[in-house]
C-alpha cells in the first residue's frame, strides 16, 4: 500500500534538469545527482525521465537496482541497444519494455541527420525473473481517441495511454484500492479531480478508488498509471 501524501502535484518546471551538448534530461521525481525531499519515488514508480537526444548523439543509462524499464518514443524514434547485444529501433507510437537486472546498460541512439528526438523512459522497481521474455516492444497506436490505451503490466502496476478531444471526459476505477495513481500530461492540458495539469506536469494520489478528468485542449495526450 502507497502512504505518501494524498495529492502531490509535480510541475514540468520544477523538474530536475541534466543538460549537455547532445542531451537533455528532465526527471520528475529524483535521478542521478538531482535530489529534492519532496520528489521521491511512489511506490515502485522510481523514475520518470523526459530525454531529448540531438542529432547523432546518445544516452546511456546503467542500471542501479533491478528494474523494468519502459521506453515510449514521442519525436522521431529512437535506435536501441543494450550490454546483453540486443539491438532494435522502437518507433513513435510503439513501446519497449525492459526487464533487466543491476548493472545492465542500454543505449538509445538518434540517428537522425538534422532533427532532435525525444523520449519518455520510466523505471519501475522489480523483481526479474529468468527468462528469455526479459524485452518486449509492441505498437500501441492512438487511433482510437478518447479512452484509456493498456500498455503495460509489470508487478502489478498497470499503464495506460490515452488521446482526448478538447471537453472530452475520462475515468478509470482502481483494479486495487490500496494502489495510488500516477498521472503524467505529455501534450496539452488536462483537469483532472479538479486539478489543472498541463504539458509534462505530473500528479499523484492515493487513497483512493476512482478518478476522472476533462481535456482542455485537442490532442491532450496523458499517462495513467495504477502503482503498486
Amino acid at each position: 500500500m502507497i502512504k505518501q501524501n494524498p495529492a502531490q502535484i509535480f510541475k514540468s518546471e520544477s523538474r530536475g534538469q541534466l543538460v549537455s551538448n547532445g542531451h537533455g534530461c528532465f526527471s520528475t521525481f529524483n535521478f542521478g545527482s538531482y535530489f529534492e525531499e519532496s520528489r521521491k519515488p511512489f511506490g515502485i514508480l522510481h523514475f520518470l525521465n523526459e530525454i531529448i537526444v540531438a542529432p547523432q548523439h546518445s544516452m546511456k543509462t546503467v542500471l542501479e537496482a533491478n528494474t523494468a524499464v519502459l521506453i515510449l518514443p514521442l519525436f522521431g524514434g529512437v535506435d536501441y541497444k543494450d550490454s546483453l547485444g540486443n539491438e532494435s529501433f522502437i518507433p513513435v507510437e510503439q513501446i519497449r519494455i525492459v526487464s533487466a537486472e543491476k548493472g545492465m546498460s542500454f543505449e538509445l541512439i538518434n540517428s537522425y541527420e538534422q532533427e532532435n528526438v525525444s523520449y519518455l523512459q520510466i523505471g519501475f522497481n522489480a523483481e526479474i525473473q529468468d527468462s528469455e521474455n526479459n524485452l518486449q516492444q509492441f505498437h500501441f497506436g492512438l487511433t482510437n481517441k478518447n479512452q484509456l490505451i493498456p500498455l503495460f503490466e509489470i508487478s502489478n502496476t498497470l499503464g495506460f495511454i490515452g488521446m482526448y478531444d478538447a471537453r472530452k471526459e475520462g475515468f478509470y476505477s482502481l483494479k486495487n484500492n490500496s494502489n495510488g495513481i500516477f498521472i503524467f500530461v505529455i501534450n496539452g492540458a488536462f483537469e483532472v479531480e479538479n486539478r489543472l495539469l498541463e504539458s509534462k506536469d505530473g500528479l499523484s494520489l492515493s487513497g483512493i478508488d476512482s478518478l476522472e478528468w476533462e481535456a482542455l485542449s485537442e490532442n491532450a495526450l496523458l499517462i495513467v498509471l495504477e502503482i503498486a
